[in-house]
């Protein structure tokens, strides 16, 4: 008889020892669900005010984007109805205004669709005077002797409430480079003609609010990865570009008062890249401005001065480095591992607990069969 009734007990103890446990394990293994979800929602998170929370930059405060400029000498005026200089004429490409005889117009499709293997823009040609045969874009975009120069700088995009944004209506970067010091266009104390290139690696939210603006005069081309969203190619008055990525990652695309289009591109993967290219054409005014709302773009430490220490994680000088892409999120890394440590305690102490109700159970046990 009291081996059956210690047998009961027995049996009653053990089952409190597995409650025990196994409400232990239910407990970690939600909390540690609770805390993946903390560090999910953080590092990938919808909600605006949380997109910059792990670059340190604060509301006002400013991020360094590297750029890569290209210093342009103009060409020569030629006869527009002199055959003999129609090889001149098709060849000319930086300032028009000061000949007498160009068309001020967008004109889309002087791009392909696609960047080179080299991440630039290919020429397709261009229909209006001031493009005609425009087949090669080799001096806006590298050195070439006589006619370009490159250098390398950068801009300062503030950061207030969910937007980054840069804008100048004398948009003149390279004012103090004496490359093209002596050309005939630059009597006003500015720099007119240049190109520039630059680009910024996101991490994709899939809010649905994500989007890009960008307003400049002259030749203006906006990829997203490898392919074309806005394209605003021709010398021109300023005009205004956007771009919006659905929650899907489908580019759409709207240039002035149009309304959005699907622009063929699509974010495939968590992370991408916006790169831009810019040509300032003519001797006339320079406009330049920039803005992304409601996106998480990939910031670094950086060694350069500023209120934030902080830069875009892209190299000017190497046009395949994209970036760490998904590596920089919106979550300090130290709030990350402090969750995951905490996590990490928690299930190792509730396991613990439960071990020792469990021996303390088996202890019980041996005191009664005694």
């Amino acid at each position: 008889m009291k081996n059956s009734k210690v047998s009961t007990k027995t049996k009653v103890i053990w089952a409190f020892a597995f409650v025990i446990f196994g409400l232990g394990a239910i407990f970690a293994i939600c909390d540690l669900n609770h805390t993946v979800s903390e560090i999910s929602s953080l590092s990938i998170s919808k909600t605006p005010e949380a997109i910059l929370a792990s670059s340190n930059v604060t509301d006002g405060g400013n991020v360094t984007l590297p750029i890569a400029y290209y210093d342009q000498k103009s060409d020569e005026c030629v006869d527009l109805y002199n055959a003999d200089l129609s090889s001149a004429l098709y060849s000319r490409q930086f300032e028009w205004s000061s000949c007498g005889y160009y068309n001020k117009a967008l004109e889309p499709g002087i791009v392909d669709y696609y960047l080179s293997e080299d991440y630039l823009p290919v020429a397709k040609g261009g229909e209006l005077t001031s493009n005609r045969g425009l087949t090669d874009l080799t001096r806006w975009f590298s050195n070439v002797a006589g006619k370009s120069q490159s250098y390398t700088g950068n801009i300062s995009i503030s950061y207030v409430g969910t937007e980054f944004s840069y804008e100048n209506d004398n948009f003149y970067p390279l004012d103090d480079i004496t490359f093209s010091a002596g050309d005939r266009v630059n009597t006003d104390g500015h720099n007119h003609l240049f190109t520039m290139s630059f680009a910024v690696p996101f991490t994709l939210l899939k809010s649905g609010e994500e989007s890009f603006e960008i307003t400049a005069d002259d030749d203006t081309f906006v990829y997203v990865g490898n392919e074309l969203a806005i394209d605003m190619g021709g010398i021109h008055d300023a005009e205004t570009g956007k771009l919006l990525i659905s929650e899907s990652g489908e580019v759409y695309t709207a240039i002035g008062d149009q309304e959005f289009a699907y622009s063929g591109a699509d974010v495939s993967s968590n992370s991408s890249i916006i790169r831009i290219f810019h040509a300032d054409r003519d001797s006339s005014d320079s406009v330049f401005k920039i803005k992304f709302k409601n996106m998480s773009l990939n910031i670094i430490e950086s060694q350069l001065a500023g209120a934030d220490n902080v830069q875009i994680a892209y190299d000017p000088t190497d046009p395949t480095y994209v970036g760490p892409l998904g590596k920089t999120t919106v979550t300090k890394p130290d709030t990350t591992r402090e969750y995951i440590v905490i996590a990490t305690i928690e299930v190792v102490m509730l396991v613990v607990f439960a071990i020792f109700a469990t021996f303390f159970a088996r202890s019980i046990i041996k005191h009664r069969e005694n």
